[in-house]
């Protein structure tokens, strides 16, 4: 991949990022949710999307030079890092499990087990 390719794989991110992050924290709170399958898919897919925008950034913080992009790639990384582990922990508190099952979230998601662990951004 070209220095061009990789730019524009930040783009896309950062605008995947920044949907991701107005699907999460909506302007207005929405009721609260009491079924526990229904919580526990919609954490499963914030977690889902933001581990395809990991594997993008990391693809990107890995082969970019220039210093200041590679800076803010690794700023967006930490942060997107964070919430992962953020969910994670929200996912185990929620089932008292480490392991969980995606098979559901991935079907809605049209994605396979492999291909959660690659930018789907078409």
């Amino acid at each position: 991949m070209s220095h061009s390719s990789y730019t524009r794989m930040w783009v896309q991110a950062h605008g995947a990022l920044e949907d991701l992050l107005v699907d999460e924290f909506p302007p207005t709170a929405p009721r609260p949710l009491k079924d526990r399958l229904q919580v526990f898919q919609g954490l499963a897919t914030f977690y889902l999307k933001y581990l395809q925008i990991f594997r993008s950034l990391e693809a990107v913080y890995d082969q970019i030079v220039h210093p200041q992009k590679r800076r803010m790639v690794r700023h967006m990384l930490d942060g997107v890092m964070g919430r992962l582990l953020e969910l994670k922990n929200e996912m185990v508190e929620l089932e008292f499990s480490e392991f969980h099952y995606f098979d559901d979230v991935l079907q809605d998601l049209k994605l396979t087990p492999v291909s959660q662990w690659y930018c789907t951004w078409d």
